[in-house]
Formats: structure tokens, C-alpha cells, sequence
């Protein structure tokens, strides 16, 4: 291939990866048409050797029998009336991954670019979030969604959708992953710090408790691992300071949510006098909240359907039985159905059943098994916090967008073909 039109590939799937995560912000079919051009891009200009030997590594050979199972899983829900879409096209994912990884890997993308371009605009999406939450509007004039009294919900450029921190979380903390680890300068390093802090701190004033958890749980990561100097120790700290100063006495209201109301949420086990957490029959799913509702509500679907599930987002089509009230908190009977189960484990032993859950998780205990091997050897942190990010999807009892609903899935295989393409690349 001709020098001039390597550059012109590599400038024309570097602007595409540049604005996917701002096409996530306001379509997901502008989304979903910029990885289809990523895919048909990558059919295009690679050759069949490039093809073939990115098809034929075992994580992608077992991606590809994910998806041969839920194919199967249709036809054997026919009757069930499961979505046909959702499994045929489960493949574009396989794609998107082994298609980043080329990208990266053979066609040398400026990662350091595109990186670039994220970083500005999850700062962007961070200072209108900060506009919205204390001027109640951000700047395309969408309003905070009051929640109670003293607590609004914030959408940003999203307006009522409150998922924006699923992409701080995600896209941010990738950038701040290879902007960390990849640079020596000690000032940016510092510059890091801060950027981290603000992450934490945006997801925490759209009040979004899973997001919020997730990003926690990726700083103790971040602390636990990372082997600070002298000089950048005392940054880190004085960063510290000042995130635990704006939670604990400016926010007062927001923390009580955040992190107290968290903090009891998940005792799982409490008496039936305390607030009737629990119910008196006593089974572990029954319990005064509207995701317990639908996690117990998914249970009773997998058990009347263990094999193979209901079919892939077919839980909205089956919640709403009354028979299903049985081990649901009394005050949820009417609110335990919902478009999914806003957990991963839930969704997927319900629509796909236990043969569906074992081949899921199977995958990626393999994968991650993989991973570490390679991570043992070469011991590159970026590979390492990358891993983080899509580890800490799989927290327990930690309330979830759906597996297989396309803006979750999309941002998640995003993450996950970045971290195949580290784990490619270090085994070259």
C-alpha cells in the first residue's frame, strides 16, 4: 500500500475514533452507523492474510462460539418470541474488536491523538456537568432532574438520559490509564492526578451510585498498584484532600445519597425491623428495593426456564407475570418489570439460561486468565488498568445498563477490543 494512502487511512479511522464517544452523547444510531464504517473500513483495507491471522487467536475463536451459542439460543426460544436482531448482529461486536485491534496493531493508528481528543472532551462534559449542577441547566439549556428535595439528577448533554457517567467512566479513565503510564513528565503526571480526581468527582455530582462505586473501586486499584515517588505522593495527596473536602462538607446532601444510602444498600443481610429490608420469608432476593426487585424477578425467570433462558431481551416480555410476585418485596409487585435487569449476571442467566451463563462467563474467565499470563511477563501497567476498567463491570450485586442493549454494548466492546489489542500486541 501506497505511503500517501496509509496516511489517509490512519487520518480518516483516527477522526472516527476521535468522535465515537460524541456520537454516543447524542444518537445511538449515529453511533452505530460510525462502527459500521469502522468495521466496513477494516474489511476494506485489510488483506486476507491480515483476516486471517487476526481470526484465528483463541479468544477470538471463542467470541466467535459466544456468538454461535446465542444463535442457537433463538432458534430454541422461537416460540418465546425473543429479538432475532439482537443475536445475528451480536457479531458486529467480534468485528469491532478484532477491527480495533488491527487499527492499533497493523495499521498504526496515533493513539496518542486520539487520546488527546477524549481527554478535552471528557473535560468539556465534566465542566457542563459542574454548570448543570449548580446553575440547574447545563449549556444546551437541559435542566437537572430533581430526584428529592435537596438532590438533582444530571443528564448534561444527554438531558433526561442518566447514563452520561457510564462514558466519563469508561472513556475517561482509559485516557487517564494511558496518559499516566505512558508519560514520564513529572507536571502531567500531576496533571493526571487532578484529571482522576475531577472524573470521580463529575460522577459523583450526577448522583449516579453505580458509576460512582465503579470509579471508587478503579481509584482503590489505582492506589493499591501504582508505586508513587516522593514528589508526585504529596500531589496525590494534596488531590486526595481536596476530593474528600468537596464530598464530606460541601455536598452534604449529595454524600448522605452517594455514600451512606450506598454503604446500607449493600448490608445485604438486615432484620425485618430495620426499615423491612428484608422480607419475613426471608429469601435473600425479597428486599425493599427496585433493583432486588428485578434481580429477584429475573431469578424466577432462569428457574422456570433454566436451560436456555427466555431469549436475549426478552426479560421486558416475561417480568410483568404476577406469579413472579411471590419473592418480590410487596411494595415493588407493580415495579419489578423494566427493559432489563440492570445486572449483567441477572440478564444473562435469565435470557440465555445456565448452558448461556456458563459459555458468558466462560469466556471471559479465559480471557482474563490470558490476559494475566501476559501481564505477569510483561508487566505493563496501561494493559493492567485497562483490565480494571473492564473487571470492575462484573462487581456483584452492583446495578448494570443491559449486556446486549447497543449504547452499553458499544461503549463496553469499545473498552474491551482496546484491551485485546494491548494483549495482542504484547504477545507479539
Amino acid at each position: 500500500m501506497e505511503l500517501s494512502k496509509i496516511i489517509q487511512n490512519k487520518i480518516f479511522v483516527e477522526f472516527l475514533f476521535i468522535i465515537l464517544p460524541i456520537t454516543l452523547l447524542f444518537s445511538v444510531l449515529i453511533s452505530e452507523i460510525v462502527v459500521f464504517i469502522l468495521i466496513a473500513y477494516f474489511l476494506y483495507i485489510s488483506n486476507k492474510k491480515d483476516k486471517t491471522s487476526l481470526f484465528t487467536d483463541p479468544i477470538i475463536i471463542f467470541f466467535l462460539f459466544v456468538w454461535v451459542y446465542l444463535i442457537i439460543n433463538y432458534l430454541i426460544n422461537f416460540d418465546k418470541d425473543p429479538s432475532f436482531l439482537r443475536p445475528i448482529f451480536f457479531f458486529r461486536f467480534i468485528l469491532l474488536v478484532v477491527a480495533i485491534n488491527f487499527f492499533i496493531n497493523n495499521l498504526k493508528i496515533n493513539l496518542n491523538r486520539i487520546f488527546f481528543y477524549w481527554l478535552l472532551l471528557v473535560i468539556i462534559i465534566c465542566g457542563d456537568l459542574f454548570l448543570q449542577y449548580y446553575t440547574k441547566q447545563n449549556i444546551l439549556g437541559f435542566e437537572a432532574i430533581q430526584y428529592d428535595a435537596a438532590i438533582f439528577r444530571l443528564g448534561g448533554f444527554m438531558n433526561d438520559e442518566l447514563k452520561i457517567s457510564g462514558i466519563i467512566f469508561n472513556f475517561g479513565l482509559l485516557v487517564f490509564s494511558h496518559t499516566y503510564f505512558k508519560e514520564k513528565n513529572l507536571k502531567y503526571k500531576n496533571f493526571n492526578y487532578l484529571f482522576l480526581i475531577l472524573i470521580i468527582a463529575t460522577i459523583f455530582i450526577t448522583a449516579e451510585r453505580s458509576s460512582f462505586v465503579s470509579s471508587i473501586v478503579f481509584f482503590l486499584f489505582f492506589v493499591v498498584f501504582t508505586n508513587f515517588k516522593k514528589t508526585n505522593l504529596r500531589f496525590f495527596l494534596l488531590s486526595l484532600f481536596i476530593m474528600i473536602t468537596f464530598f464530606g462538607f460541601f455536598q452534604k446532601d449529595l454524600s448522605s445519597r452517594m455514600i451512606f444510602k450506598t454503604l446500607e444498600s449493600i448490608k445485604l443481610f438486615k432484620v425485618e425491623n430495620n426499615n423491612h429490608f428484608l422480607h419475613k420469608n426471608n429469601n435473600f432476593l425479597n428486599k425493599n428495593s427496585h433493583y432486588f426487585a428485578h434481580w429477584s424477578t429475573a431469578y424466577q425467570i432462569y428457574k422456570d426456564n433454566k436451560l436456555f433462558g427466555v431469549g436475549i431481551k426478552n426479560f421486558r416480555n416475561f417480568c410483568d407475570n404476577d406469579k413472579y410476585n411471590e419473592n418480590v418485596f410487596p411494595g415493588w409487585h407493580n415495579r419489578k418489570c423494566a427493559t432489563h435487569p440492570h445486572s449483567f449476571y441477572f440478564e444473562i442467566i435469565s435470557e440465555t439460561g445456565i448452558i448461556g451463563f456458563i459459555i458468558i462467563i466462560s469466556f471471559f474467565i479465559y480471557s482474563f486468565y490470558k490476559f494475566y499470563k501476559v501481564f505477569r511477563v510483561k508487566k505493563e501497567n496501561f494493559f493492567l488498568f485497562n483490565s480494571f476498567i473492564i473487571l470492575i463491570y462484573f462487581i456483584p450485586f452492583l446495578p448494570r445498563g443491559s449486556f446486549f442493549t447497543n449504547w452499553n454494548a458499544i461503549i463496553f466492546w469499545i473498552i474491551f477490543g482496546f484491551l485485546y489489542s494491548n494483549y495482542s500486541r504484547l504477545i507479539r
